[in-house]
């Protein structure tokens, strides 16, 4: 039996299993609607101009009145204090160029960075009117002021993690002692290399199907922009298909466990490391990240998760060829480890 005859077998496993459609493309598109649902009310046209008051006459007024995401108020140092805890506005600059808070955010930050920028500027000798803040705060910004969008990019880092499900009912499939065409592949001539490979080829392309349904339908319904460099984002999907197609070879090498308890105990795990990926919303990804930094820095779903924030949101690619040397580092070892396994399993009688 070719290769390629081979593939259409394992696909037909998958493709007449409802199972494997409701968890690898009902259950994203239910998740992704229920997300533009809740988000809508959030997403926008861009970020909200920061209110931050300035003494009267102040040298810096003309130029800060230039930034287009800040919204300049002239008044007194003490009223400004008294704004500022009514959240009316987000800081205070001085006559002598410091900057005063009453709360610490995000807002704040980004004024403390304006001025530090001015400052820099003015003991550089560059005139004011070649002052310039769009590209260096209103891309990173609309970025970090959408967190929401978190929640889309760790649900597409979860699915791309779905092709585990089919490599586990491949894998607890070919075992003699737990399926009957296991026994017929153990005692067939077949090469356990092309099997493995057959099967991965068939995972990935109903993978990439799903995640081509799921990506179209964000991008059609969804009021933001989720993907500006539709490419790089094509091949880490591709890598993340791959990684997941591992990740169950080795799940479903478990002896005497049947495939539904497997798939489950792998949706199980899969769901934890979303979840602390930001699935369920930032606030717990940033509380993962203050309590266990560790666990989402190997997790892999959320290193798929940053590396899509970064490159479509912020225009980063820093650790976009580390996530995927990651992604297929770990590919590679499963694969390798489930031929060893399987190459070595002894049976008394088939």
């Amino acid at each position: 039996m070719g290769i390629f005859k081979m593939t259409y077998q394992m696909m037909l496993i998958n493709f007449k299993d409802f199972g494997y459609w409701f968890w690898t493309l009902l259950y994203p598109l239910l998740l992704s609607t229920l997300f533009i649902l809740t988000t809508s009310n959030i997403t926008g046209d861009g970020m909200e101009d920061i209110p931050v008051g300035i003494t009267e006459d102040h040298q810096l007024t003309v130029i800060l009145e230039d930034v287009e995401f800040l919204e300049v108020t002239e008044t007194t140092e003490s009223k400004a204090l008294t704004l500022m805890e009514d959240n009316e506005l987000s800081g205070f600059i001085t006559e002598n160029n410091e900057l005063l808070v009453t709360d610490s955010g995000l807002d704040q930050t980004i004024l403390e960075s304006v001025l530090n920028e001015i400052t820099q500027m003015f003991e550089s000798g560059i005139p004011p009117e070649n002052f310039s803040f769009d590209n260096d705060f209103i891309v990173e910004t609309h970025a970090d002021r959408e967190p929401q969008v978190v929640m889309f990019y760790s649900l597409i880092a979860m699915m791309v993690f779905y092709t585990m499900f089919s490599s586990i009912e491949f894998i607890t499939t070919v075992q003699p002692n737990l399926s009957t065409m296991g026994a017929r592949f153990q005692s067939s001539p077949y090469s356990k290399v092309k099997l493995l490979m057959a099967s991965a080829v068939g995972a990935l392309s109903l993978g990439l199907l799903t995640n081509f349904i799921i990506i179209t339908y964000l991008m059609i319904f969804y009021q933001g922009t989720l993907f500006s460099t539709l490419l790089p984002t094509v091949i880490l999907l591709i890598f993340g298909n791959i990684s997941g197609i591992g990740i169950g070879f080795a799940i479903g090498l478990f002896p005497k466990i049947n495939a539904n308890f497997k798939t489950f105990v792998g949706l199980i795990v899969l769901l934890a490391l979303t979840f602390s990926a930001g699935m369920i919303g930032p606030g717990v990804r940033m509380l993962v990240n203050e309590h266990l930094p560790l666990l989402n820095s190997l997790n892999p779903v959320a290193r798929v998760t940053d590396t899509l924030f970064r490159i479509n949101l912020m225009d980063n690619f820093d650790d976009y060829m580390m996530t995927l040397g990651i992604l297929i580092g770990i590919a590679v070892v499963m694969f390798i480890f489930t031929l060893f396994a399987l190459r070595r399993k002894q049976y008394d009688s088939l």
